[in-house]
């Protein structure tokens, strides 16, 4: 099975909920590269990659170069990817090149699955049936009332875990925020994400004020590519460091997993470039017994999670999920869990007239 063809397109997604805020972000639309990929068989398998509303046209330029070299390939993901990311490295290793192989990669996993007539799951080892679920908000920009409102309905749900933002201009009003959301919920487990908006120093007095709020990670209190400084912090922090979603290599995860720096593994599954790599960075945190618990996408990665022995559990963005963003038809979660359909290859079906009316030009 050959591929004869590869179709793009891009769309641009205004957010359902209004923009989103963080320390270091405002996201107002999600942008989505789908990509068919037609085989010499008539199969056409389908994959995507998505970005925070920056960079879709520069990934979009990449892979229209890329193309030409993949028709007349087997459809074999790994090789494909190693070729691809070869030819597209010297733009960098990861990042926008990493994004845009995503597309492709995905495309291929999904071709598989409908050649042999097996959900992605299966193709890559199956080991659980279903994928316990953390809810998590883009809620730095709301009242202490409603965070906790917010973290309420997550455990009233069935979701393991809540994860809400800081990064307040007062490090007094995150530790209000968080102390009101611990008397209304109980011991239930409850994360942070800072966004990368703290230098070293205020990371380190943002983690000792935090020490009493028995929180199960903070997330990306620093810049991500500054490994040195993450060993630093978790040498010092009381509260286990998580980090992944801006990281984009294999060789990037060992260097955070060999320096200590990090406990536990959100890698994105668009962001390092597809599934291929994905399951290369699962195999590399089982090693160091460090749990999986990607960012986003959480209707592709539950798949993928089914398949990863060292899966925590994935993420649930209220409001930012695909089915939310209308990018497929809508897969919800059960009781906290997401229960993939079981259905050939990856198991989206894209809501195409949606991706149409956004789509650029």
């Amino acid at each position: 099975m050959k591929i004869e063809s590869i179709d793009l397109q891009l769309s641009r997604i205004p957010l359902p909920k209004g923009p989103w805020g963080d320390q270091i972000h405002r996201v107002t639309h999600i942008e989505i590269i789908l990509a068919d990929i037609t085989t010499d068989t008539g199969l056409v398998g389908t994959g995507f990659s998505h970005t925070s509303g920056v960079g879709g046209q520069m990934m979009m330029a990449a892979l229209r170069e890329l193309i030409p070299t993949l028709i007349g390939r087997e459809v074999n993901p790994r090789a494909v990817w190693q070729h691809s990311w070869q030819h597209l490295r010297d733009n960098g290793p990861g990042g926008t090149t990493t994004l845009a192989l995503a597309a492709i990669d995905v495309a291929l996993w999904d071709l598989l699955g409908l050649h042999y007539e097996q959900p992605l799951a299966k193709l890559l080892g199956q080991v659980r049936d279903r994928v316990a679920l953390y809810g998590s908000g883009i809620n730095l920009n709301l009242s202490a009332e409603e965070v906790v409102e917010q973290v309420k309905e997550w455990k009233a749900d069935g979701y393991a875990a809540g994860k809400v933002k800081v990064g307040k201009p007062d490090l007094e009003e995150d530790v209000y925020r968080l102390t009101k959301i611990r008397e209304a919920v109980g011991e239930y487990p409850l994360m942070v994400d800072a966004n990368q908006g703290w230098t070293y120093g205020e990371a380190v007095r943002a983690v000792t004020r935090f020490r009493d709020l028995n929180l199960y990670w903070v997330e990306e209190p620093l810049r991500v590519d500054d490994v040195a400084s993450h060993a630093r912090l978790r040498a010092r922090s009381p509260i286990p460091i998580g980090l992944g979603e801006n990281v984009y290599t294999l060789q990037q995860f060992n260097q955070y997993l060999l320096a200590d720096a990090c406990d536990f593994i959100q890698a994105d599954v668009g962001r390092v470039g597809g599934i291929t790599p994905y399951m290369d960075i699962a195999a590399l945190g089982r090693a160091y017994n460090a749990p999986m618990t990607p960012h986003f996408v959480m209707e592709l990665t539950a798949n993928v999670l089914c398949a990863v022995p060292n899966a925590l559990f994935g993420e649930m963005t209220d409001g930012g999920t695909l089915s939310d963003l209308g990018v497929i038809v809508p897969q919800r979660p059960q009781n906290g869990f997401f229960v993939p359909t079981g259905a050939p290859g990856n198991g989206l079906e894209y809501d195409r007239e949606n991706l149409a009316r956004h789509a650029v030009s």
